[in-house]
């Protein structure tokens, strides 16, 4: 066991009336600071690590090695057109193994620091003390780009309008906001548990005066921002290899609280030929394909999305497009080739189910997605592709970084707790040590052990190949899977692990787990 002092970057809020956080500063010198990323991860990633820093010369070394990593520094916006002077972000690029944790060195240092994003800014006199910014020009249509894909949008607005693909194909994927309002007369109006739009149906996002638009360009990330009056657009591409570069990151940061009696939604209207089908997944295990019916009242066709939801071409049967999301909401495709969801929803009145208010609450709310627009190959069946699952795992179980609380900290290593990745279709749930039988809180020589495979469609195999690998057969290895330790004895067990003689006590090499199901162990490690 290792046992350190460590200080999580503490989120704190901005105000009483703000729910997103604000990350810790951590204030660099000549000594370095100790950076602890812990991936929680089953399987070998890499991925892109944000802090916060009080100055703009930064680098980032491998602890162990001394090996500098690939790094950006970034502007912290305190406004649309105002950057933060005292605070930067520090992104790097880290490669980390299954179950682990890994240390970083932060240093401030004049020479040789980490690049700087470079800025163009559709509003005029905006300045970044130490960073490139340059305007915009009218109706110039904005581009960022990576290995795997090029956005495109327009420059009024900034949102998306085209992706190209790597392969030299160009797909329409519009990015669209809208209202909905509620009825005007005497029915039942919208509220928390009822969504009764006007006879009117949605009504377009507009603005009297046009966004702010920031492009950014860098290393290692870029992306292009647009601030209008009630929420914060951005795309943004990694640039880094592995299947987090093969998606489009979009984050949404909304306020409604100025509006009455509205429900602000994001729309991507695409070329993709769906007719009326798409699918959503049920509580992030299985999809289930909808169907979009014109005989049906419009809140009729809103679904649940836990965490995924794809349309995919009838005409063109290898094309689908996936959206990815870290949190759930309601999901439709109203007519071909759309997908939208519901970001906010701010309801004056009661609806008469039992809550008693209307939904007034609001706060500054963020939504994250990763899109993925797939193509090659056979017709898709009904699951997720083996690409997706690794990027809703990415997207649900982000990185956490801590940071050493002084820079006299004790010397720290490194940490695996799996000695090789799982396969890519099997997901870690659970890893636990048991209470004793004997006594109340005191632990036990036994773990619970839940494995999740998931069932993953073969229409496109993930370009570039991920460095888990999968397999036809169902049974997996679990004797050498731990680092350091052996596998004693591993019991099958109920989900509920309370029933004991569900099967002998064994030390099997091999368990066979089916994919969609999820299997529970006892297990003794020593």
């Amino acid at each position: 066991m290792i046992s350190v002092s460590l200080m999580f970057l503490q989120d704190e809020f901005l105000s009483a009336q703000d729910a997103l956080p604000q990350k810790t500063t951590i204030k660099l010198g000549p000594e370095p600071r100790l950076v602890v990323v812990y991936n929680s991860l089953e399987q070998r990633r890499t991925t892109v690590v944000t802090v916060t820093v009080d100055t703009p010369d930064a680098v980032v070394v491998e602890a162990e090695s001394g090996r500098p990593i690939a790094a950006q520094i970034s502007v912290v916006w305190e406004e649309p057109t105002r950057a933060s002077t005292t605070t930067f972000q520090l992104s790097f690029i880290v490669d980390v193994p299954p179950l682990s944790l890994s240390l970083y060195h932060v240093t401030r240092s004049s020479s040789g620091s980490a690049p700087r994003s470079e800025y163009r800014v559709s509003a005029p006199d905006v300045r970044a003390e130490g960073f490139s910014v340059s305007p915009v020009q009218t109706q110039e249509q904005l581009k960022i780009s990576n290995e795997h894909l090029e956005v495109s949008g327009d420059a009024p607005s900034g949102l998306m309008q085209k992706l190209r693909l790597h392969s030299g194909q160009v797909r329409q994927v519009q990015v669209q906001f809208l209202w909905y309002g509620t009825r005007n007369d005497r029915r039942d109006k919208s509220g928390a548990y009822l969504f009764l739009p006007g006879d009117e149906g949605e009504q377009p996002y507009t603005w009297s005066a046009p966004p702010v638009v920031r492009v950014s360009v860098g290393p290692v990330f870029s992306d292009i921002t647009s601030c209008f009056p009630h929420v914060t657009h951005r795309v943004r591409l990694f640039h880094i290899k592995g299947h987090e570069g093969r998606s489009l990151q979009i984050q949404n940061t909304v306020d409604i609280r100025s509006e009455f009696n509205r429900e602000l939604v994001m729309r991507l209207v695409t070329d993709v030929a769906n007719g009326n089908r798409f699918s959503t997944d049920i509580n992030g295990f299985q999809m289930l394909q909808r169907r979009t019916l014109s005989k049906i009242p419009l809140q009729a066709n809103f679904y649940p999305m836990t965490s995924a939801a794809f349309i995919q071409d009838q005409a063109r049967p290898g094309t689908r497009l996936t959206l990815l999301s870290a949190q759930s909401q309601a999901v439709a495709a109203l007519k071909p080739g759309h997908l939208e969801l519901v970001l906010d929803r701010r309801l004056q009145q009661d609806d008469n189910r039992g809550l008693g208010q209307g939904v007034t609450d609001n706060k500054r709310t963020e939504s994250l997605y990763h899109l993925l627009l797939e193509e090659g190959g056979g017709p898709w069946g009904s699951h997720l592709s083996l690409l997706s699952h690794l990027s809703s795992l990415s997207l649900a179980h982000p990185p956490i970084t801590m940071a050493t609380p002084d820079p006299a900290a004790p010397k720290l290593r490194p940490f695996a707790a799996l000695g090789s990745s799982l396969p890519c279709d099997l997901h870690l749930l659970t890893l636990r040590t048991l209470e004793s039988e004997e006594g109340a809180g005191r632990p036990s020589h036994e773990a619970a052990l839940l494995l999740h495979r998931k069932g993953f469609d073969c229409g496109s195999a993930p370009q570039p190949p991920p460095q888990c690998t999968w397999s036809a057969h169902e049974e997996v290895d679990l004797s050498g899977l731990w680092a350091g330790l052996k596998l004693r004895r591993l019991r099958p067990s109920g989900l509920t692990l309370l029933r004991l003689d569900d099967a002998p006590e064994s030390a099997r090499k091999q368990e066979k787990i089916p994919p969609m199901e999820i299997r529970a162990f006892r297990a003794e490690l020593g």
